[in-house]
């Protein structure tokens, strides 16, 4: 497909604390073999899209051993494949990028070169299955500037600051953006995914160092949007937004369920790929019970297990009892230990005996490397 796929590693980090801290939001584990960036990537690579940038800020070594050279996604070719841009100046943009125009700024060369005709800008925070294609097909139709991929669904004040919303004309049309309101009932909620002509981006971006101007949602989408034409194209598949631990941890949980699990895994727009890793099956001792859990390979488990997801090489001590709760790679739990809604960062060491306890309107978190 015509189409250049540009995507942003960590446009939203800020409410992300325990699980950004030490990595990029696009590495962000997720489903028990997962990362965030997975989602986007396998979205671009179903829909044809065979050229791709990823836009780095901070903390980005463990997204780059991730992607690696793409292969994984079939992406590891002589002409395309995924390039990662990590961070860096120019003469005229000292530091660290403070926003999608300011990011888009540092790559304008790749995007000149590019021969692409549109191009898919997308973030990692989102979670959902869709076809690309029908939405530059739709942009197309429309003779849209930007068209905006979006979802109908009820909010909430807690939430709503963390997302774009779109008032549409029956046309289509957008009519008023709002981005980080404090509102809620049922809106049109932006899942940070556009479609653009590349001949208008790049012009977007030279306005943008002309006016000295950094941030995409504020002074193109809500400022522009009398001026330019911004049409939406509206998801009705399964879509999750991770902007808080809490987040996280929620939808994490729905993956236990079958129907949510195979609307995002096992849609008909494809698959989810993620990097390949040559581990062991699970092995479960004797006195092992496992129910209502997601488990990936290379874990070794003694204890019991429910209601949890169960990263790679995770090792579960005999007597031990885990409930509700995130379990990430290689973390290793003693004995007779007792967990209940706790969310393990990865290589944890929980020792036997240990009991935690958290709440599932509360999960308690641990963060990577801690021994307990």
């Amino acid at each position: 497909m015509n189409t250049l796929g540009i995507i942003f590693s960590d446009m939203q980090d800020w409410n992300l604390n325990e699980l950004a801290s030490h990595r990029s939001v696009a590495a962000i584990p997720f489903g028990g073999r997962y990362r965030l960036v997975d989602f986007t990537l396998s979205n671009m690579v179903n829909s044809n899209i065979s050229k791709m940038c990823i836009i780095t800020k901070t903390n980005y070594r463990s997204l780059m051993e991730h992607v690696g050279t793409g292969k994984d996604w079939d992406m590891s070719r002589k002409k395309g494949g995924i390039l990662i841009f990590p961070p860096y100046a120019t003469e005229e943009n000292n530091g660290l990028f403070k926003g999608r125009l300011d990011a888009l700024k540092r790559v304008l060369g790749y995007i000149l070169e590019s021969k692409e005709k549109y191009v898919v800008l997308s973030d990692c925070d989102m979670i959902y299955n869709i076809d690309y294609k029908n939405v530059i097909n739709y942009h197309k139709e429309q003779n849209a500037d930007i068209t905006a991929v979006y979802t109908k669904i009820n909010i909430d004040k807690s939430n709503s600051v963390h997302k774009i919303l779109y008032n549409f004309s029956p046309d289509g049309r957008a009519e008023d953006v709002l981005v980080y309101p404090v509102t809620s009932g049922e809106n049109n909620v932006g899942l940070n995914t556009w479609v653009l002509n590349k001949d208008f981006l790049v012009n977007l971006i030279y306005d943008a160092i002309a006016r000295n101007l950094k941030d995409f949602n504020y002074d193109v989408l809500s400022k522009k949007v009398k001026s330019i034409k911004i049409y939406g194209y509206e998801y009705k598949g399964y879509y999750a937004h991770i902007d808080s631990l809490k987040s996280y941890y929620d939808h994490s949980m729905e993956l236990l369920c079958m129907n949510k699990l195979n609307s995002i895994f096992y849609a008909q727009t494809g698959p989810i790929y993620t990097k390949t890793k040559d581990s062991a099956p699970t092995k479960y001792g004797e006195n092992a019970k496992v129910t209502s859990s997601l488990i990936a390979s290379g874990c070794e488990i003694e204890g019991t297990v429910e209601n949890s997801i169960i990263f790679r090489g995770v090792k579960i001590g005999k007597g031990t009892v885990i409930k509700n709760s995130i379990i990430m790679q290689k973390t290793i739990i003693g004995d007779y230990a007792k967990l209940d809604s706790i969310v393990t960062d990865t290589y944890t060491h929980i020792k036997s005996e240990r009991v935690l306890l958290g709440h599932k309107n509360c999960p308690f978190f641990i963060k990577k490397n801690s021994i307990i």
